[in-house]
């Protein structure tokens, strides 16, 4: 039986994901465009009540414009949604910082250095690890490179030079602690996001596990030839009492194929359908991938299972041998009941021997499902376990005596 090591060893899980992360992002990128639109709307207003130049109104218009329209072009490309609006988080960030530059360039004032501000609060709305770095280093380097090279605008009348210092450390301080706090705020959604997927990696752990538990116990494995035939003959019979051609022959049949045919080999053969269809249809197929048997499987068993969002992690988490709040002892007698019920005879499983258990244990997906000190305990002592089960089991109905 084989053993998985990796951590997160499932495609689907990257997947899962991105599309996690994908709805938040989106969420998050109309927020900021719509704050761009009203603050746009809002500065470009001041400067023409200010009878500021005209082309000093329609550069910093044209910027504004030009932000949001990029936004806007980017979000409309559904096909690499998720990559777009990763690169218009970026693009965003440098552009609130340019927007803020060229004001505080414009009006060279202390009061409009808060614009600078204005931007990093704008781009802490993504919480995301590179955005920070940017966002936090742009308003770092902005603010220093306007101390130090425009020291004119902070200029107080009867205060000395060393005042620009004074501006550049509390800046260097501020940046500081907002890089703090921002790390702390992402570290915590990163937390969500990867608790989600560790949920979803038991889930289809678990599933592949019943899966080889089966298999090991039968002995036998799924037919797909013949499943796929009984799919066909039901489908004829499905076609003629509906009072339709039976449409779903063929794609059955390309079901079937797909267990000996490359995606090449598949267009080659359909030509009428697309790479992106066979692929598709891959995810449906049963004697190669195990999406279909999963899908199919907890369907099954959670069919009567009503679970809230607030045991979402519970549910999928806690179902194991290595509860966080549980000491060893519990954990040794946990294992120990699992153990015995292994050892007899079930309407549902026959009983194991010590070889099969022996491999459960360490080379399954069991092996994630109880406490590594558990798993060493019992393979240094298994006749440990083997007297607890006598003393456990003694007298019960057919049972013999491990030895």
């Amino acid at each position: 039986m084989r053993q998985d090591t990796s951590k997160y060893q499932y495609n689907q899980l990257e997947t899962y994901k991105e599309l996690l992360e994908l709805k938040h992002i989106k969420t998050k990128t109309l927020i900021v465009n719509i704050i761009n639109v009203i603050f746009g709307i809002i500065v470009v207003y001041f400067l023409y009540k200010l009878d500021l130049e005209t082309n000093k109104i329609m550069s910093v218009m044209f910027m504004f414009v030009m932000l949001v329209g990029m936004n806007i072009l980017l979000y409309s490309f559904e096909k690499d949604l998720y990559n777009n609006l990763k690169f218009a988080m970026y693009l965003n960030t440098l552009g609130e910082y340019i927007i803020a530059i060229t004001l505080i360039l414009m009006f060279r004032t202390p009061s409009i250095f808060t614009a600078l501000f204005l931007a990093y609060a704008i781009t802490a709305i993504y919480q995301d690890y590179k955005v920070m770095i940017t966002s936090n280093s742009a308003l770092f380097l902005s603010g220093f490179l306007l101390a130090i090279g425009y020291s004119e605008i902070f200029a107080i009348p009867g205060i000395t030079v060393i005042q620009n210092i004074f501006i550049v450390v509390f800046l260097f301080i501020f940046v500081l602690l907002l890089t703090l706090s921002s790390y702390i705020l992402i570290k915590r959604k990163s937390f969500f996001y990867n608790h989600l997927a560790q949920s979803k990696e038991s889930e289809i752990r678990n599933l592949d596990l019943q899966s080889e538990v089966a298999l090991m116990n039968e002995h036998t494995k799924i037919d797909a030839s013949k499943y796929y035939d009984s799919l066909n003959e039901f489908s004829k019979h499905l076609s003629k009492k509906i009072g339709i051609d039976n449409v779903f022959a063929r794609k059955i049949q390309l079901l079937k194929d797909l267990e000996f045919h490359t995606v090449l080999e598949m267009v080659e053969k359909y030509p009428d359908y697309t790479t992106e269809e066979i692929n598709q249809l891959r995810m449906m197929e049963l004697a190669v991938n195990d999406k279909m048997r999963n899908l199919g499987l907890k369907a099954s068993i959670t069919q009567d299972i009503k679970v809230t969002r607030k045991e979402i992690f519970s549910e999928s988490q806690f179902k194991s041998f290595k509860h966080y709040s549980d000491d060893r002892y519990v954990k040794i007698i946990s294992t120990v009941v699992f153990y015995c019920l292994l050892k007899i005879d079930k309407p549902y499983l026959k009983k194991l021997s010590e070889e099969q258990i022996r491999d459960y244990f360490f080379n399954s997906e069991y092996f994630y499902l109880i406490d590594r000190d558990i798993i060493e305990i019992y393979l240094k002592n298994d006749e440990v376990f083997d007297t607890i089960v006598n003393d456990i089991l003694k007298g019960s109905w057919n049972y013999e005596k491990t030895s």
